[in-house]
């Protein structure tokens, strides 16, 4: 996390796209699913395939997720269908879970691991009983086009959906009630929400490219979306001591992202492009006096970064971008991002200075 280098070679053995992963628990399995049909479970030391892939699904896996005792893997497939699997053995447990009319594009456990919760392109979520494969209740409805991404809070009470109709839905797990109105904000589908460890943040990924944060409470958005990425936003994680969210996107690279920043509620006429903050822009110009969270729109198509006041800031040349440290970000995969120094930039109406 800290220096964005790969740890070890690359898990190679599926034979088309992975499309999800996960990690067990006490980290020592990863879980993969891919567009070969298959699932595969890897020694995370030594990135070594453990026993054969787990064949069943007759069509793309979507997803894959993790019971938090780490025994049973669960899987969704584009075939409509949710499979259970021993972690151990790689044996199936019992039929496949059926109930979606179109494929199942996630699924999650509850913490307890008494449940399996799921989000299909029919447009609803799921619940299900662990033991049984049997659905839980009614369909979860409300969403008006295909669910991306489920993901259930840690105390096992609230369900979260991100879906193409570009919002985001909270319910209540227990009654399938949604909770409130739809987050909306995100101005293009919702491809993945994921939840802060305490319960209180929601975090969004979208074709906008953006990644915005919410408030779990009030379903209301914690200050201005997070940009920097160049093509849509597919993947987001929150880490597990709350202090960074983590992107993935079709730009091929990955973001990490301070979310403390978000939170620090005093002004400040500083701009910073990089995660070393000596390198700011420090300023009393009118177009940093009067945001107190500093976070440019990013750069336009002409590669100019718009600033608060909708001015034109500094021009940077295309040929340097996706790879440019944004505001609140921390690092970025790979890792030869470029960096500003704007320590000494001589702007606005202190032009005259930058011949000193």
């Amino acid at each position: 996390m800290d220096t964005g280098e790969a740890l070890c070679d690359p898990l190679r053995g599926h034979t088309d796209s992975v499309e999800s992963v996960a990690f067990s628990p006490d980290g020592h399995r990863i879980v993969s699913g891919s567009r070969d049909y298959t699932v595969r479970v890897w020694n995370a030391e030594t990135g070594e395939a453990l026993g054969s892939p787990l064949r069943g699904h007759d069509s793309y896996v979507w997803s894959v997720a993790i019971s938090r005792d780490g025994k049973r893997i669960v899987s969704g497939s584009a075939d409509k269908t949710i499979w259970v699997w021993d972690m151990e053995t790689g044996k199936a447990f019992g039929s496949p879970l059926q109930g979606h009319t179109n494929c199942v594009q996630s699924v999650t456990v509850s913490p307890n691991g008494r449940r399996i919760m799921s989000g299909s392109h029919d447009n609803m979520i799921r619940v299900w009983d662990m033991e049984t494969g049997k659905a839980l209740g009614a369909p979860l409805q409300g969403h008006t086009h295909w669910v991306q991404s489920v993901t259930i809070s840690p105390d096992g009470k609230r369900i979260v959906s991100g879906s193409l109709d570009k919002t985001i839905r909270v319910w209540d797990i227990e009654t399938g009630e949604p909770l409130g109105v739809p987050l909306q904000g995100h101005t293009a589908p919702i491809n993945a929400v994921a939840i802060s460890s305490n319960g209180n943040c929601i975090a969004s990924g979208s074709d906008d490219q953006a990644i915005q944060v919410w408030d779990m409470k009030t379903g209301k958005a914690m200050g201005p979306p997070f940009r920097g990425h160049t093509g849509p936003v597919r993947s987001v994680a929150i880490t597990p001591d709350g202090k960074r969210i983590v992107s993935g996107s079709s730009d091929k690279t990955i973001w990490v992202w301070d979310l403390e920043f978000l939170n620090r509620h005093q002004p400040t006429l500083a701009m910073c492009f990089s995660p070393n903050p000596i390198h700011a822009l420090h300023s009393t110009s009118s177009f940093l006096q009067h945001s107190e969270i500093l976070t440019p729109s990013g750069l336009n198509e002409e590669g100019w970064i718009i600033g608060p006041e909708g001015r034109l800031l500094l021009w940077i040349p295309l040929n340097f971008y996706p790879v440019v440290y944004a505001p609140g970000n921390t690092l970025v995969i790979p890792n030869n991002a470029l960096q500003l120094d704007l320590n000494r930039v001589a702007h606005g109406t202190s032009w005259h200075k930058c011949r000193e």
